[in-house]
């Protein structure tokens, strides 16, 4: 009974460990140092702000402009802001987009919307600058 009792202890720890390890919110920070200045290529999903899923691309500029290349190959702009642990965008073509978080687990990071918690978008990978060129 008593070897039981300690095995499943052990147990509960180390699936603790393992699901904290797997999956955690960005912070305001991480978020900042992921997006700000690069372009980030995504897989969207319908809720996305855009409305469309597919392949997008989105410029996060320093200054806090955006652009995005849609799925569908239009081009939104806005600004954008971090508070708290939520990136939050107003889109000119797109307004009350609200604020997204980003769960990462191991390597895959998600942008989920703060207010519905659906998926907005898979992050595929990152480039320095505007590597898409994309322009308003």
């Amino acid at each position: 009974m008593r070897l039981a009792a300690h095995a499943f202890a052990v147990t509960a720890g180390v699936v603790s460990l393992v699901g904290s390890a797997f999956a955690a919110d960005l912070t305001g920070p991480e978020i900042k140092a992921l997006l700000s200045g690069n372009t980030v290529y995504l897989e969207t999903t319908a809720a996305s702000s855009s409305g469309q899923a597919g392949n997008a691309a989105i410029y996060w500029a320093a200054d806090g402009t955006a652009l995005f290349k849609t799925a569908n190959g239009s081009i939104m702009h806005g600004t954008w802001v971090i508070k708290d642990n939520t990136n939050c965008t107003d889109w000119k073509e797109r307004p009350g987009a609200g604020c997204v978080r980003y769960d990462k687990t191991g390597d895959t990071i998600t942008a989920i919307d703060a207010a519905s918690g659906k998926v907005r978008a898979k992050i595929v990978k990152t480039a320095a600058g505007n590597a898409e060129k994309l322009s308003p």
